[in-house]
């Protein structure tokens, strides 16, 4: 007779593309939890410990007594802060009696080793959700923002500047190494040389001049950079032809992932800025597809953690936008729940 904690996984519409073979061995993992209404599951702040599926039921998300959100049967929480090790962004309980089919962040590591297609599968759809979380919030600051400076435009480079290039050798520069880049990357640090060039191998060097995009809103794109030597200014478009300035990006930071991910239009311009030249690595979508193995793996545990990053900068930028300042710890708290800034 097959387990309780099989039946759960293989009702949920998430894991149909996996054997009953391989999700019954690796329902040993998982735990079946019942939760009383009204009743507290995950604590803001608390470390992360687990992530979930709801079988049954509805939950609701709140920070600062503010509900941002329900969850409802067949939906996944918890997974981003798992993910990361981080602590958890907002706190969650029952609204009714609920049932969960619950994985710890220990048998996460033992599910990526013993069945790596189905923790890849929950890695693949992490992604995903976290991207569309940064896309919104994008959205958001654009609409309380009012800008820091002229929105970015693409130059055309001069004949005298096309000389002097020629003259000098200007941008025809040696790249910097692409395996240093990739090892200050939170999770691709903890990786050997043979997974870095893996990655690496997938992966093309471009050079920017200063103040040059490496693209602009709005543009079509469909993959994702990293940045090995100098500084990326993200700027989002804003009224009156203005940009707000998101993020300062230096080497080893990842940007460009919302097109990559999620197949839309550049959401924001990336700049050469701090008034220096730039070199950047790009990976396209087929070399992302096609990226497999540990070194796949390995590649999107560490855009997760960028993801992961780019959600908690973009929350404070919208904190300080609404409060029109540097917010307190309590105004932060008060503030997220405001602007449903949750982040799983």
């Amino acid at each position: 007779m097959s387990n309780l904690e099989f039946q759960r996984l293989r009702a949920l519409r998430f894991f149909e593309r996996i054997s009953d073979r391989r999700l019954e061995s690796a329902s040993l993992l998982w735990e079946v939890k019942n939760i009383p209404p009204k009743t507290l599951l995950w604590l803001q702040g608390e470390p992360a410990e687990e992530f979930a599926f709801v079988v049954s039921g509805l939950l609701e998300v709140h920070i600062a007594e503010a509900q941002i959100a329900t969850i409802g049967a067949g939906e996944m929480l918890g997974e981003a802060a798992v993910f990361t090790r981080d602590q958890r962004t907002a706190s969650i309980s029952s609204i009714e009696e609920t049932e969960l089919i619950a994985l710890s962040d220990t048998h996460l590591q033992t599910l990526k080793k013993s069945h790596p297609e189905i923790y890849d599968l929950i890695l693949e759809c992490s992604l995903e959700r976290m991207a569309r979380r940064v896309h919104e919030m994008g959205r958001e600051i654009a609409k309380l923002a009012s800008g820091d400076s002229s929105a970015p435009v693409r130059k055309e480079e001069s004949a005298i500047g096309k000389f002097w290039k020629r003259l000098t050798g200007a941008g025809a520069q040696t790249p910097p190494s692409g395996v240093s880049a990739l090892k200050k990357l939170p999770k691709l640090k903890e990786y050997n040389k043979n997974i870095l060039n893996q990655i690496l191998k997938s992966m093309t060097a471009h050079f920017v001049a200063k103040n040059q995009p490496v693209f602009l809103e709005g543009e079509q794109g469909d993959s994702v950079f990293v940045v090995a030597e100098g500084c990326i200014e993200v700027k989002r478009n804003v009224r009156g032809g203005k940009a707000e300035t998101l993020a300062s990006l230096y080497p080893g930071a990842l940007f460009g992932t919302g097109s990559l991910l999620l197949r839309e239009r550049r959401n924001a311009a990336c700049v050469a800025g701090g008034g220096t030249d730039a070199w950047v690595y790009e990976l396209n979508r087929e070399a992302h597809n096609k990226l497999a193995g540990e070194g796949g793996r390995a590649w999107r545990e560490a855009l997760i953690a960028a993801l992961a990053y780019q959600l908690r900068n973009a929350d404070d930028r919208l904190i300080a936008l609404k409060l029109g300042g540097t917010p307190s710890l309590s105004d932060y708290d008060a503030i997220r729940g405001d602007l449903a800034g949750y982040q799983g």
